[in-house]
């Protein structure tokens, strides 16, 4: 596939990192430092230009461009170049990074600006850090809103049910949910039912909605997140504001910038907005952080937010929320001890890569390293007419969900495959050839 990319900033750049492995990618960057940048540490094409500029547009637009990317920090430039691409070329896919939030309500942008999509990393991290504050346990939460069903990784950070050491098949496991895989200490390990949680362990979970809730409360909930401390005012805690009000949760939001504050006391009606700096120790200790159910560091600032998550923890907040768009943060916020870091490029990134690799492809998740992966079993596939028990998988990858006619059929031992169902494999992407042979047909991996 041959794609243009519209500006290499964070999101831009990790993007261009992400499909440069497996399509033809042009990176257009009119700030020469960034421009630089992409030239030095990625193997993709790039111009010094104005991509936003109709000639550029033009002389790029070639017969054989597929996507059309417009992620720069302007949401106006980003309207504007797909709304040139798609008068220069009517059947190129044009996807817009849209930030604000009065360009992402509503339809306005696909019926009469044209733009065929709408990313939005700020909504998607919203919506992201709602879920994982509304459950008590969870450190990760994604949909697949394509099978109505859930994924969410929970920490047993406790053992308050008593169901620690006790084997699997002796524990009243939640219905409407499956144990995918379980972490521990570095480890992965398939949930046989012999096999028993630990306290530490990361237990990554599929299901509904209810049976996710319902595994919440199975490891133990003490109190429903009622209480939310926000620091930082930007476009995507104005967003989680916004949701958390609607769920009726109590929000304090503190944002240094005075002005700011002004604008959000005018925006939201029940939230309490705070003009302080959510960073320093004396101001979180003043807003008893302690007693809070969840602190949420959204400052856009890795660092700022890295120090407040630490005084929060400190403090003795029960869970910690932030958002990065480096990628090199991730392993920093984890080893702080922070609960939950939620990636901005790699919210992006799972919107764009369902747009290369649309039949495969449900999640990328883990940093990339793992993938939910849809297949469907044709009458080469080596497991056809096979009882899922039966099924020898590579050890790092598992069966999350067969999707039959009937609907949704959760993988138990006795369940067999059948020619024509779509088997959704929690997969690692190092077993992706030993499922190719499985399956017998080629899986394109997700870049």
């Amino acid at each position: 596939m041959n794609i243009i990319i519209i500006g290499a900033g964070s999101i831009g750049y990790s993007i261009a990192r992400i499909l440069s492995d497996q399509h033809s990618v042009m990176v257009v960057e009119k700030d020469e430092k960034r421009y630089e940048y992409v030239v030095s540490t990625l193997d993709v094409g790039a111009l010094h230009a104005n991509g936003a500029s109709p000639h550029v547009i033009q002389d790029l637009l070639g017969s054989d461009v597929d996507l059309f990317l417009a992620v720069t920090e302007s949401d106006e430039t980003n309207i504007f170049a797909c709304m040139i691409a798609k008068m220069a070329r009517p059947q190129v896919i044009t996807m817009a990074r849209m930030r604000e939030l009065d360009y992402t309500k509503g339809d306005l942008l696909s019926n009469f600006l044209n733009v065929d999509h709408v990313i939005s990393p700020e909504y998607l991290v919203a919506a992201k850090m709602k879920k994982t504050i509304m459950l008590e346990n969870a450190i990760e939460h994604d949909l697949i809103p394509t099978h109505g069903l859930e994924l969410a990784k929970f920490q047993m950070s406790h053992n308050r049910q008593g169901i620690a050491s006790i084997p699997l098949r002796h524990l009243p496991l939640p219905k409407e949910c499956k144990i995918l895989l379980i972490q521990r200490c570095g480890h992965t390990i398939i949930p046989l039912k012999d096999e028993v949680l630990l306290t530490g362990d990361e237990i990554a979970v599929i299901g509904t909605a209810r049976g996710i809730a319902d595994f919440d409360r199975f490891l133990g909930v003490v109190k429903p997140s009622r209480d939310v401390l926000v620091i930082g005012g930007g476009i995507a805690a104005q967003y989680l504001v916004g949701m958390l009000e609607d769920e009726k949760v109590s929000v304090r939001l503190i944002e240094k910038d005075e002005a700011r504050c002004r604008e959000l006391a005018q925006r939201f009606n029940h939230t309490i907005i705070i003009n302080d700096n959510g960073a320093d120790p004396l101001v979180l200790r003043n807003e008893n952080v302690g007693m809070t159910d969840v602190l949420v560091c959204a400052t856009n600032h890795e660092e700022s937010d890295l120090l407040a998550c630490l005084v929060g923890k400190h403090l003795g907040v029960s869970k910690t929320i932030t958002t990065f768009s480096k990628p090199e943060y991730k392993e920093i916020f984890q080893m702080a001890g922070v609960d939950a870091a939620i990636s901005y490029h790699e919210v992006a990134a799972n919107v764009i890569v369902k747009q290369t690799v649309p039949d495969h492809h449900v999640l990328l998740l883990d940093g990339f390293q793992k993938e939910l992966i849809g297949l469907e079993v044709g009458h080469r596939c080596r497991i056809r007419g096979e009882l899922i028990g039966d099924i020898d998988l590579p050890e790092r990858s598992v069966i999350a969900m067969v999707i039959t006619k009937e609907g949704a059929v959760f993988p138990e031992p006795h369940v067999r495959i059948m020619e024509g169902d779509t088997v959704i494999l929690y997969a690692d992407r190092a077993d992706i050839s030993i499922l190719e042979r499985i399956f017998n047909k080629p899986i394109p991996v997700s870049p």
